[in-house]
């Protein structure tokens, strides 16, 4: 097939550009002839470049007649529609199907009824919007702090709802877990259009031993809703067990000096570094506060034969299966995660099988060879329902 991807880079790179590139390279490892566009907001400089960008966010018409042309010139069948906000808009949608493409959009958060996309607010999850009208997040300012910027989501939601953009043939949505799919149909995106496909990973790791494993490792953003605070007060109760914290955000200077000394911290490391960092820790522990998409560390420790301590919210039960693949804590909850940790580290025997069963699923549900096969029969299922087939 010719295919199309286009995608709204982050200015912090974290697991949607990392799954993005992975597909990339899956779709191209399959023979297709791919084309990938990615946009960048690091052009929207000075207060005239977001007020434009904020009053094209909810439709653009100029980047739906730029979509179709880039169509006609590639000859694309599918395009494949990752992140659009802000400097491409739902607009890319209707313009890809104007020149006769099929159309798919992975949905790798809760944006399109959420503004801050992630359905948390204070650090507490928050639904208010869910099923109805932005004006709650407008009111508090979701979207980073901004009244401005969070009318400017909340009108793109309502524009594409109200327009019906992801209801017609030829055109569907990808959710990455179960959950997040009743979560998006709750807030009124079409179900029929809506299909489950996870992320993958494409590069197994070696795998450590067990008496070569130690410690605990958390690779993440260090913002609120990735829940360091947790595992930084859940370090004071277990001062025998090493915790590395990999990354950087805006919590990194006031988690450091709350930490105790058996945190240590390495700032953001290259992704061969952290994996590396995985593959020889007793465990990966995945804190969140929010409903995670589907975590890209997640695959990649089980690719590393390391089993995965996570918090028992959204879709991280749906991933990591308790007492399979690793252990579920209470969200929030700095005793229960190290009352966790405590039972996996001083259980080596357990730890290994869980491991080695992660390792497998993987290999098989989370492999590239599954993955492929998934997407291919999502792209010929929207080409079968284009107006000219």
């Amino acid at each position: 097939m010719k295919i199309l991807i286009l995608h709204n880079r982050y200015q912090v790179s974290g697991g949607e550009d990392v799954a993005v590139a992975a597909e990339h390279r899956l779709l191209l490892a399959r023979g297709h002839d791919v084309t990938l566009i990615e946009a960048d907001n690091d052009a929207i400089l000075g207060p005239l470049a977001k007020i434009r960008t904020a009053l094209a966010t909810p439709y653009n018409p100029a980047r739906r007649r730029w979509i179709a042309r880039e169509v006609r010139r590639t000859g694309a069948q599918i395009v494949h529609v990752h992140n659009v906000f802000p400097r491409f808009s739902p607009s890319v949608l209707d313009g890809a199907a104007d020149a006769g493409a099929g159309v798919v959009q992975t949905l790798h958060n809760y944006r399109t009824i959420c503004a801050n996309g992630m359905l948390l607010r204070d650090g507490v999850i928050c639904e208010a919007c869910v099923g109805r009208v932005g004006w709650p997040a407008i009111r508090h300012g979701c979207y980073r702090g901004s009244v401005a910027g969070s009318a400017a989501v909340v009108a793109m939601q309502q524009v594409a709802r109200r327009g019906e953009i992801w209801d017609r043939p030829g055109r569907r949505l990808i959710a990455l877990t179960e959950f997040a799919r009743d979560k998006l149909v709750s807030g009124g995106l079409p179900a029929e259009r809506i299909v489950v496909k996870p992320n993958f990973i494409d590069m197994m790791a070696p795998v450590a031993t067990p008496d070569t494993r130690a410690g605990i490792v958390f690779v993440g953003r260090l913002s609120r809703e990735k829940g360091a605070d947790t595992l930084v007060d859940a370090a004071r109760l277990l001062p025998q067990v090493t915790f590395t914290v990999i990354g950087s955000g805006p919590d990194e200077a006031r988690l450091r000096a709350a930490a105790a000394r058996n945190v240590r911290f390495t700032g953001a490391l290259p992704n061969a570094l952290a994996r590396a960092w995985m593959a020889r820790a007793s465990a990966l522990v995945m804190p969140s506060i929010w409903y995670e998409g589907f975590p890209m560390t997640v695959l990649e420790a089980f690719a590393a034969g390391t089993p995965v301590i996570a918090a028992r919210i959204g879709s991280l039960p749906e991933i990591v299966a308790e007492g399979a693949t690793g252990l579920l804590f209470t969200p929030g909850d700095p005793t229960s995660l190290a009352d966790v940790v405590a039972q996996l580290v001083c259980d080596p025997s357990t730890m290994q099988r869980m491991g080695q069963a992660g390792r497998e699923r993987a290999m098989t549900l989370y492999g590239p060879s599954a993955n492929a096969v998934q997407l291919e029969a999502i792209y010929a299922s929207v080409l079968d329902e284009r107006p000219c087939g």
